[in-house]
């Protein structure tokens, strides 16, 4: 299955709460669809019984990939990715999907836009595409978030634009392995949306995967800042783990809020997402303490009506599932 650029760029498709008020997302956003994560660890998956209101949990599961499959977001065995994929989408049903771009393959930029329509946002964005990122306009896709922060006459965004070439590569894994993809999105921005019931305050996220570590700025739910350390979590490794994503902390911390002090924008808190999160959590806040608290997540809290329905994931496992179930919603 080969995808033109006019279906390309229909499937890269932006979120931010405040746009979709004044411009409804498009009605194949609103269909069934599963939320697809292919990290260099695992493909995840979930699918919630309708995309709005009163939502379950109808497929999950976490399907391990063999290392050197795919690293730092580049697919190094294509061959046996495509396996794996494709008996996951016909052992489980899956067709539509949302599916997710590692951070590794997005360059992200924030820059001021006067007030417009979505013409006038997007034509805006797209006239300084060049000047902020190694690619021309024809050659990017992009998707936008707006910031809380306002200034006279402007808005602030947070702009992720991602090579064309990427896109339509993945167009064309996910064709082969039998999945309709419906819209793209970055794994920080994923997980930003199953943590929005921390409210607009700058956080500190942390996705902990067992060969990396993502470290994500999340402003009023539009991500602002991301990093990515090559150490993952193991038993193995504990303490030099921690102390070095515990210095990676201090460096984010620091630079953010030296960039962003005139404007009052302050970071809050911490808070961690993936397998390992509350191992992680115990041996990182005596490393931050001195700067900022640090939280585990409640992953369906912003998702299911808990006090209704009970969810077939354990809390505990629950925190692997982060990308995933961002990208189901």
């Amino acid at each position: 299955m080969r995808f033109s650029e006019k279906e390309c760029d229909r499937i890269v498709v932006m979120h931010q709460s405040l746009f979709f008020k004044l411009f409804p997302p498009p009605k194949f956003l609103l269909m069934p669809h599963v939320g697809i994560d292919i990290s260099d660890d695992a493909i995840s998956f979930v699918e919630y019984s309708r995309p709005v209101g009163d939502r379950q949990i109808i497929k999950y599961n976490i399907v391990p990939l063999d290392p050197g499959v795919v690293e730092g977001g580049d697919i190094k065995d294509e061959a046996k990715l495509l396996t794996v994929l494709t008996d996951t989408v016909h052992q489980h049903g899956l067709l539509y999907a949302k599916i997710s771009i590692p951070e590794e393959k997005a360059y992200l930029f924030e820059t001021e836009i006067p007030y417009g329509d979505f013409g006038v946002i997007s034509q805006n964005i797209e006239f300084k595409l060049e000047e902020n990122i190694p690619l021309t306009a024809a050659d990017a896709v992009f998707a936008f978030d707006l910031l809380p922060r306002e200034r006279a006459k402007t808005w602030r965004a947070s702009v992720s634009a991602v090579p064309r070439t990427y896109i339509q590569h993945m167009l064309d894994l996910f064709g082969k392995a039998g999945i309709i993809p419906v819209a793209f999105e970055t794994v920080p921005r994923a997980i930003a949306r199953v943590v929005s019931y921390v409210g607009n305050d700058d956080t500190i996220i942390i996705h902990a995967m067992s060969r990396k570590t993502g470290v994500y700025i999340v402003s009023g739910n539009a991500v602002g800042f991301t990093s990515t350390i090559s150490t993952g979590y193991s038993e193995a490794n504990v303490e030099v783990y921690s102390d070095a994503l515990a210095a990676e902390i201090h460096r984010v911390y620091a630079y953010w809020q030296s960039k962003n002090q005139e404007e009052g924008s302050v970071i809050k808190r911490i808070i961690i997402v993936g397998n390992t999160a509350e191992n992680i959590g115990i041996q990182l806040r005596g490393k931050v303490s001195d700067i900022l608290p640090v939280e585990t997540v409640e992953v369906w809290r912003s998702v299911l009506d808990t006090s209704r329905y009970v969810p077939p994931i354990m809390r505990e496992d629950s925190y692997g599932y982060a990308p995933a179930a961002g990208l189901a919603l």
